[in-house]
């Protein structure tokens, strides 16, 4: 059986729950005060998404604004970037907004951008300008609470699956074509 690799790494600013969402998402609980992450942190995940098996490489990353300089290296590479935003914060939105904006023009990007509103348990200030974002941009976004679990597997499973597919998608396009042009001898 083949296994197929997946880099997703989280973006976002300091305390919005980038790593409460990937330790909600591999051991299917909630830390209360979780360490801040100092540079990045790596976990693996086998899943199977549509009877395919795939290896997840999930990298947390630093949200601390030092850090932010060497972020690019961690998700050059990425199949799937999340960019974590709190929903009850509207500066993290707006980094938020400015990381995805970075990424579309600083890379020559292939990766999938997929926006997280965590924290959708606490009182909700910018859902209405992070939905009409996502959607001037065409950028998939859930709401997801890391505390209660709500939607995060959901996030993570439609994200693999559409990456999954667009790589399908990808392989069964036809090679070009090339046409081969006779040219006539002279005389």
């Amino acid at each position: 059986m083949t296994v197929q690799e997946m880099k997703i790494v989280t973006l976002g600013e300091t305390a919005v729950g980038k790593t409460s969402l990937i330790y909600r998402y591999i051991s299917n609980a909630f830390d209360d005060r979780p360490a801040s992450t100092i540079t990045a942190s790596f976990y693996t995940k086998t899943v199977i998404v549509d009877n395919k098996t795939v290896r997840l490489l999930l990298w947390d990353t630093a949200g601390q604004e030092r850090f932010q300089s060497i972020t690019p290296m961690y998700y050059r590479n990425a199949d799937i970037i999340f960019v974590v935003f709190a929903v009850d914060s509207a500066n993290s939105l707006q980094r938020a907004i400015q990381q995805t904006q970075d990424i579309r023009h600083k890379q020559n990007y292939k990766q999938h951008i997929v926006l997280i509103g965590n924290k959708c348990d606490q009182p909700n200030l910018v859902k209405d300008e992070a939905e009409s974002y996502a959607k001037d941009f065409q950028i998939p976004i859930f709401f997801i609470s890391a505390k209660s679990g709500l939607n995060v597997q959901e996030a993570l499973q439609q994200s693999v699956r559409r990456v999954l597919q667009d790589t399908q998608a990808e392989n069964q396009k036809p090679d070009k074509l090339i046409q081969e042009v006779s040219t006539k001898a002279c005389c």
